[in-house]
């Protein structure tokens, strides 16, 4: 008799996790958003996009919650710019909606994945509008800076904490299987841990993670996780619950 999967909780802004667990739903798995840092969008900033995007030679979008928020102001210009994507599942998203052609790194969903391309190497004199959330890692716009590139920033989401539905992961630690969890950023793993509370941090710490990043592993193993398994994208997810 298969081993039931556990229920995923997905850690992750609530739209994207309500969408994710959708599409998870139909491949069998029962995923719940668990949001402890949601994104609100900048409206001001959202729009002087359209006057920003008018000059740039590329436009890099650094999240989904950046395709999602910022290409509806964008999808009616004529735009010149080519775009770009840190991440394949950002770069599929935007891919869909465009319908342009997107660059993206076929594996790596980080800064220096995408860094990495060879249509980024020599950029004199193109200017580069990076779409990001607010205090976003300086390192993409710096190296392009350093290869030449004049770089811009359009930051059209503030990042706001929220308090996760912890009755329903006290719920899920009564039954038979504890919950998995998927983290997919290094500072939703610390609201998590912060909100979990000295009365929840053992059995949150016993609870299996998975990672979008490296870096987010790690983040994870400093705050005492201790089953962690990194899935770079949704396919590598659903191999990792199936192997349990």
């Amino acid at each position: 008799m298969d081993t039931p999967l556990p229920t995923l909780l997905l850690v992750r802004p609530q739209a994207q996790a309500t969408q994710q667990a959708q599409r998870l739903a139909q491949a069998g798995i029962d995923a719940r958003p668990f949001c402890v840092q949601d994104t609100a969008p900048d409206h001001a900033a959202l729009a002087q996009l359209p006057t920003l995007a008018a000059g740039a030679d590329w436009l890099i979008f650094v999240s989904p919650s950046c395709v999602a928020l910022a290409w509806p102001y964008l999808a009616a210009l004529p735009l010149a710019a080519d775009l770009a994507c840190v991440g394949r599942a950002s770069g599929e998203q935007l891919a869909a909606v465009s319908g342009q052609r997107v660059l993206y790194p076929a594996t790596g969903n980080d800064s220096e994945a995408l860094l990495a391309l060879a249509p980024l190497q020599q950029l004199h004199a193109k200017h580069i509008l990076i779409v990001r959330g607010d205090g976003g890692r300086a390192q993409l716009g710096e190296t392009l800076a350093r290869r030449g590139a004049q770089v811009r920033y359009a930051e059209v989401y503030r990042r706001e904490a929220r308090h996760a539905d912890w009755a329903l992961f006290d719920r899920l630690l009564a039954q038979s299987a504890p919950p998995a969890l998927l983290v997919t950023s290094s500072d939703s793993a610390e609201l998590l841990f912060a909100q979990a509370g000295e009365a929840r941090q053992a059995s949150l710490q016993r609870c299996r993670f998975l990672a979008l990043h490296p870096r987010i592993a790690e983040r994870l193993r400093m705050l005492g996780a201790c089953h962690i398994t990194i899935a770079s994208d949704e396919q590598a997810l659903l191999t990792a619950l199936a192997d349990g």
